[in-house]
Formats: C-alpha cells, sequence, structure tokens
C-alpha cells in the first residue's frame, strides 16, 4: 500500500468510529451533513485566502453575494460584513465593533446567551449585566429595562438560544431602546434561529426590520446547511467598519474582519449552498424539521413522567423525566446509539430536530425512551 493510500485508509477507519448523520441518531447536534456541491465548491476554491482581495478577488466577489443573500433574508440589502468561521468569531466581532464605536463598556447580556458572548466580554474589557429570563426562559424584557442606563452600551439577545431554542423578545428590547433616549447597540445572536425564523408562519420580528437592530450572528453552518465552517457576521450598515478597518503596511488593501487568514473555500462552499438551496429550498426544509418537532412533542405527551421543559419555537425541545436522574437516561440512550445531550439549566435531555431527522428516526426515538424511562 503506497503512503497516500495508508493515510487516506487511516482516515477513513477514524471517520467511522463516529456517527453518521445520515443514520439519523445524531440528536444533539445544531449542524448537519452538507450537500454535495458544496463539498465541491470548496475544493475548486480550497486554495484561495479570502483575506488577500489583491490576489483573490473573485471569492471577495462570492463574499459579498453571500452576505447579500443573507442580508436581503435579513431584511436589509445594505448590510454590511463576512464569512466568519462560525457563531463565536462573529458574537465577538459584533461586540468589538460595539466597543469601538463607544466610549460606554457595559453590556447587559440574559443568563441564556451562549458562552461566546461572556469570552468576548473578557476578551474586550467589557463589563456583563446579566438579565433574568421569564417563564419560558427568554430574556426578561422588564429585568433588561430596569437594567439600562448611561453607561449601557450594548444589549446582546438570542434568535434561538442553544439550550432550548428559545427567541428573545428582540422586538419589545428595540422598543426599549427607543424609549431609553440612549445610544445603545443591539447585537442578535441568531446563530441557530436565523436560518429558521424567516420561514416560520406566523413569523417572529427578530432582524434588521427592527429600528435598534445593529448587528446579527447567523450561521450558514447550521441550520443554513453548509459545511463547517461557515458563520456570518452582518452590520446594520458600514459606517460602523470605519473604526476597526486597517490598511496593512505590506497588503495593497484595506480590510476589517476580525480574522486574517480566511478560507475561500468556505465561502465557495456558502455560496453554493445557498444558491442551490435558495429561498423555496429553505421554507420546505424548516417546514419539515418543524412538523417532526411536533411530532417528538406528540409523542412526548404519551409518555408517563415525561414532560417538555419549555413549548418549543423551534426545532429543540427540552425533555424531562421525573422520578428519574436524567444524566442516567441520557447515558442509556447513548448505549442505543442515540446522541443526545443533557443541558444544565433546566436539567433536562435536549433534542434537536434537524435535517437528517426522519419521521421513522423519531419514532424509534420515542420507543427507545419509553424503555429507558420504564
Amino acid at each position: 500500500m503506497d503512503k497516500e493510500s495508508e493515510i487516506l485508509e487511516r482516515l477513513r477507519g477514524m471517520r467511522a468510529g463516529d456517527p453518521k448523520f445520515e443514520d439519523g441518531k445524531i440528536l444533539s447536534s445544531v449542524s448537519t451533513k452538507p450537500l454535495g456541491i458544496a463539498i465541491e465548491a470548496f475544493k475548486i476554491f480550497a486554495d484561495t485566502n479570502a483575506l488577500d482581495t489583491h490576489i483573490f478577488s473573485k471569492v471577495e466577489e462570492l463574499e459579498k453575494e453571500c452576505i447579500g443573500w443573507i442580508g436581503n433574508l435579513l431584511h436589509n440589502r445594505l448590510a454590511r460584513g463576512y464569512i466568519t468561521t462560525g457563531g463565536t468569531e462573529a458574537n465577538i466581532f459584533a461586540l468589538w465593533v460595539m466597543r469601538e464605536n463607544s466610549k460606554k463598556r457595559q453590556i447587559i447580556v440574559p443568563r441564556s446567551a451562549h458562552y461566546s458572548v461572556e469570552r468576548a466580554a473578557n476578551l474586550l474589557g467589557l463589563e456583563i449585566i446579566p438579565a433574568a429570563l421569564d417563564e419560558n426562559f427568554k430574556a426578561d424584557a422588564g429585568d433588561i429595562e430596569r437594567n439600562i442606563n448611561e453607561n449601557t452600551l450594548g444589549i446582546v439577545l438570542t434568535a434561538g438560544t442553544s439550550a432550548l431554542g428559545a427567541v428573545d423578545p428582540v422586538e419589545d428590547v428595540s422598543d426599549l431602546i427607543s424609549n431609553s433616549g440612549e445610544k445603545i447597540f443591539l447585537h442578535v445572536d441568531a446563530a441557530f434561529g436565523g436560518f429558521i425564523i424567516p420561514f416560520l408562519k406566523p413569523g417572529i420580528r427578530f432582524d434588521f426590520e427592527l429600528e435598534n437592530v445593529t448587528s446579527i450572528t447567523i450561521d450558514p453552518h447550521k441550520m443554513g446547511m453548509a459545511p463547517i465552517p461557515s458563520g456570518a457576521v452582518l452590520l446594520k450598515n458600514d459606517s460602523l467598519l470605519d473604526k476597526i478597518t486597517i490598511s496593512p503596511p505590506y497588503l495593497p488593501f484595506k480590510t476589517n474582519t476580525l480574522s486574517g487568514t480566511r478560507s475561500g473555500g468556505a465561502i465557495a462552499a456558502t455560496y453554493a449552498t445557498l444558491n442551490y438551496i435558495g429561498v423555496d429550498g429553505y421554507e420546505k426544509i424548516v417546514g419539515g424539521c418543524m412538523e417532526n418537532t411536533k411530532l417528538l412533542c406528540s409523542e412526548l405527551s404519551k409518555l408517563d413522567c415525561v414532560e417538555k421543559a419549555a413549548e418549543p419555537e423551534l426545532n429543540i425541545v427540552g425533555i424531562m423525566v421525573s422520578g428519574s436522574d436524567n444524566s442516567e437516561i441520557v447515558k442509556k440512550l447513548g448505549k442505543r446509539g442515540w446522541k443526545v445531550s443533557l443541558n444544565e439549566k433546566p436539567k433536562c435531555i435536549r433534542v434537536v430536530v434537524m435535517p437528517h431527522t426522519s419521521r421513522e428516526n423519531i419514532l424509534c426515538f420515542i420507543d427507545d425512551l419509553r424503555e429507558c424511562t420504564g
């Protein structure tokens, strides 16, 4: 066996040791199997660096088209941004832009926010003012209002929390900012929900349609079905970029991204995914996931000692088993091949119903859950 074959055989063997999305038993991931066309697109641009627009101008062109597509989805054709490695980079970038455009240093952050927000605040020297959650595990708008003051730099809300898929009251908080008389940035972390909420009926207002939303995180590599790494961050307009734009002394262009070298392959793959699936395709995909989420909830209602942590708005369901150690239930399900996760606050079994999850998968999961809790 030659060296190339040996390396590839080892890699295939290692990959075979982990679950595959197409088996339908991965119920804890917010990503799914990417399209074949996206993998091919990645290969075509695999040798390109999106930073170096002097050499790779076509990557820049593709990225602008991707941001334009997403901006249109989020009700702002003038939005500016770039393709990131994911939601963590996007959230750090958004808070960095806030900080550089103001002298204030306090941000109001609900307790359900993604952990990357705390990391970003730590890196940027920002003070987090925690906000309480309501009974549905959404940000409490009343508590946010009580915490707004002359030192408030910004507010971070989530459209699709990692734990339960809860959508914070972005519209209410946008109104609070208008009434406060303060200049406050409003960042929406829609890493998960960004490719779901626009396709729901009735819709939820969470994006640039609202006057005070200044930045949005949205991940094509989650419900957008693009390959990893493919996140995105969008700003309301390009004026917010002025404070962070620099000209590298050894390169003939300006840059304003957080990361330097960036994969042109990831951008090409995102472009291929968005244009191959299209708005109609995403409507069907989201519709299917929500139908299967309803099926899961319906079947759960038939099980004794089982209840939902909250009524799901998106395709994430928290399952609480009374009279049992939920961590033990997770282990039992794991022995049957199910990859579910245990959420800490609230304590529940977390199930994400992604495009690779079929009706048959859900019914099989319910059968195994019944046996594991019986």
